[in-house]
């Protein structure tokens, strides 16, 4: 049974949660041991800002996404969403590109107000040589919390735990995408731990979603080994200090 925030009440026999798997842990009722509930806490996102600028400019760049390297600007990475498809901008003689921010909730990027954000995208833009100020014409924001899980020198261990107490008390229970195994999963890879999962619970079968990821087979041949994520930490220098979500 699974009761929403609004107070809705749903009932099923097999259950694929996609919220983050911390945020799991600490919404089950009861709750689950001090140990697991201490893992959940342990897990970590970074969070993610879209400031979406529409340019009077009918081509900008050819590629459908650039990473930014330049110190002078807070900007990551710029998707052209016209170069993506032109069906997702409407007027040919416009172009629309998503500047991309990484951040933490709290932190001074995240607490701008939307109008504040568009103005510094609009100014970035100017600053890197991309598009100059008074060729946008508008914008918008849009803020996704616990956007990439975070692979510090504790989330193998959190997750671990957390898999092994939910696999042995909720055997309904199918997380699945990125939040809900806190994988850093592509697209396609998080919609394969969905479909697998739904295969695990309805046929028996014994897919090991837990280490779907870019770096690993996840075909029916069984390639992907259990606890094998392939993935580098980044190990912490001396007196580094840690923002509190990550």
């Amino acid at each position: 049974m699974v009761e929403t925030t609004d107070g809705e009440v749903y009932e099923g026999e097999f259950f694929y949660p996609t919220l983050p798997l911390r945020e799991l842990v600490g919404r089950l009722e009861p709750p689950p041991p001090a140990p697991v509930l201490e893992a959940a806490l342990g897990l970590r996102f970074r969070d993610f800002l879209t400031v979406v600028v529409v340019v009077d400019q009918a081509d900008v760049f050819p590629d459908t996404w650039i990473y930014v390297h330049d110190p002078h600007v807070r900007v990551g990475r710029i998707q052209n969403y016209k170069n993506w498809s032109s069906e997702m901008v409407a007027d040919p003689g416009l172009t629309c590109l998503g500047l991309e921010y990484f951040c933490s909730r709290d932190d001074d990027l995240w607490e701008l107000d939307d109008e504040e954000l568009v103005q510094l995208a609009v100014r970035e833009l100017a600053i890197i040589g991309l598009v100059g100020e008074a060729r946008c014409v508008k914008g918008s924001v849009t803020r996704v919390p616990d956007a990439y899980p975070v692979y510090d020198a504790e989330y193998r261990e959190h997750r671990t735990t957390i898999r092994a107490w939910l696999e042995e008390n909720l055997e309904n229970v199918f997380p699945a995408g990125r939040g809900g195994l806190h994988n850093y999963n592509s697209q396609d890879h998080a919609m394969m731990t969905a479909l697998l999962s739904v295969r695990n619970a309805l046929e028996a079968a014994d897919f090991d979603v837990w280490a779907i990821n870019t770096e690993e087979e996840y075909a029916e041949a069984g390639e992907a080994s259990a606890g094998v994520d392939g993935r580098l930490v980044p190990t912490r220098l001396p007196g580094e200090t840690v923002p509190a979500n990550g």
